[in-house]
């Protein structure tokens, strides 16, 4: 005789919730595995952990005199001693590299004009047609060397840089989009990179030491 069949019209029926009509069709010549595995148990409804976020990576800023980290600035009175000579300021010393290697004279012109280091700025502007012509492309070297020597021969300054962990550093100046974040808060904030790439660097050295 014919084995007679029945529709599979309660695969997704839980155990529980059977009839006894669907029992008898399922179970007439027993359980067998893939009878088993046709009808699983209740679903696991315990709640799921939610899923882990990312934390904002902390940010900090420096640019104003009072407030704190004013030393990340070239504009600092921190003393820069390079190749046996004394610069007033990290920012003296960068703009005396647009100098280094073609006019020693203005070098020199750099390093003496004025303590303060917005004349220093001021006069590298003053003499931009005698600058390096590549300086474009090796201005944020420079600026890591400025600020290499700089931080490494001011202890506090290397510990406070140290101190800021894995924070973003920014320049937040409102007038500068190229060191800075500019106006908008949109700008290259190349002093910042630069500092986070001496803090890896310090960190480094550190480690070795």
């Amino acid at each position: 005789m014919a084995q007679r069949t029945y529709p599979n019209i309660t695969t997704n029926i839980p155990q529980p919730y059977r009839t006894a009509d669907t029992f008898l069709a399922t179970s007439t010549r027993g359980p067998s595995p893939s009878s088993q595995s046709q009808f699983p148990g209740p679903r696991d409804e315990s709640p799921r952990p939610a899923p882990r976020t990312a934390r904002p990576r902390q940010r900090i800023g420096f640019y104003d005199r009072n407030q704190p980290h004013y030393g990340f600035t070239n504009f600092s009175s921190h003393q820069v001693e390079y190749k046996g000579k004394i610069y007033p300021t990290s920012e003296h010393l960068f703009q005396a590299f647009k100098f280094m290697d073609t006019h020693p004279e203005l070098v020199e012109h750099i390093r003496t004009c004025s303590p303060r280091p917005r004349d220093a700025l001021s006069e590298a502007r003053r003499l931009k047609p005698q600058q390096r012509p590549d300086w474009f492309k090796v201005n944020i070297d420079m600026m890591d060397e400025a600020i290499y020597h700089k931080f490494t021969q001011h202890k506090e300054l290397r510990d406070e840089l140290l101190a800021t962990g894995n924070a973003e550093l920014v320049e937040d100046s409102p007038v500068d989009a190229f060191w800075g974040i500019g106006k908008d808060g949109r700008g290259r904030n190349e002093l910042g990179k630069a500092l986070g790439r001496l803090r890896d660097r310090l960190r480094r050295r550190t480690t070795l030491d």
